[in-house]
């Protein structure tokens, strides 16, 4: 009889100890399940959110695309009115030259006046970089993904600001320093194209012994030597500069065809100023 209560403990203690085992095993994959469970949860956020960030770093750069190539097309526009006021300065200031060439007397030219009067302005070159400024003090340059496409604008915009430069130390050391006291101080300035009364044009009109002194004034060596470097000078400037905005140009326009086929655009998508 003993033996067969020891043999009944023996069997309930067994089938407890098997229950009590599986019941561990439950608990341990149920666990598991669970940590794998939070763990996939936590790689699905965080791939959204990294598609949330890419959705919204790929707005960004072409938010930022697009709007440099309207500051280039917008230049653009500035670059070839100052390409033209070049080409004009060039013709004003050659033909100058010519007439004296023929005529070996400043004060004979026709429109002399008129014509220094045109060499009184020099233009500074337009810079138009605040999308590409915004880009760099923000510190997204990295948004650009198409490396080579970033490199050519930070070259774009090093070439603008180096011509900026350039130009604007000719024209405050070299121009208004040297070539424009010359000019100014050989003709009557005018003020042609202004909306003024009649009052004030009057007040405005040539002085007749003022014209008299200022052809006794060009018939002396010395000025004859002045006028003749500030125009040669007046030349070379405006030679240099007309290189650098056509420059400028070109390289604009092919920069704006790459930006355009990265985003997939096409000419009648952005406002251009041709």
């Amino acid at each position: 009889m003993i033996k067969f209560f020891r043999r009944i403990r023996q069997k309930l203690f067994n089938q407890s100890k098997e229950k009590a085992g599986n019941k561990f095993s439950s608990y341990f994959l149920y666990a598991i399940g669970e940590i794998l469970l939070v763990v996939i949860g936590i790689l699905l956020a965080l791939q959204f959110n990294n598609w949330n960030i890419e959705r919204e770093n790929k707005t960004k750069e072409r938010w930022y695309l697009i709007n440099i190539v309207e500051d280039i097309e917008y230049q653009k526009g500035d670059l070839k009115e100052l390409k033209q006021n070049y080409e004009w300065c060039l013709k004003i200031a050659t033909s100058i030259l010519e007439d004296y060439q023929h005529l070996q007397d400043f004060s004979a030219i026709d429109s002399l006046n008129y014509k220094l009067n045109s060499l009184l302005l020099a233009d500074n070159f337009p810079n138009t970089d605040n999308t590409y400024q915004e880009l760099v003090s923000s510190g997204q340059q990295a948004l650009i993904n198409n490396k080579d496409l970033s490199i050519d604008i930070i070259d774009y915009y090093l070439f603008c600001e180096d011509n900026y430069i350039d130009i604007k130390n000719n024209n405050d050391n070299v121009y208004y320093k040297e070539i424009h006291p010359i000019f100014y101080n050989l003709c009557q300035t005018s003020l042609d194209g202004l909306a003024l009364s009649k009052d004030q044009k009057k007040l405005l009109e040539y002085d007749a012994k003022t014209d008299e002194f200022l052809k006794g004034e060009l018939k002396k060596p010395q000025n004859i030597l002045r006028l003749l470097n500030a125009l040669r000078t007046h030349i070379l400037l405006n030679t240099v500069h007309l290189e650098l905005v056509e420059e400028t140009l070109e390289t604009g326009v092919l920069l704006i065809e790459k930006i355009d086929k990265y985003l997939g655009l096409t000419p009648e998508m952005v406002n251009h100023y041709d």
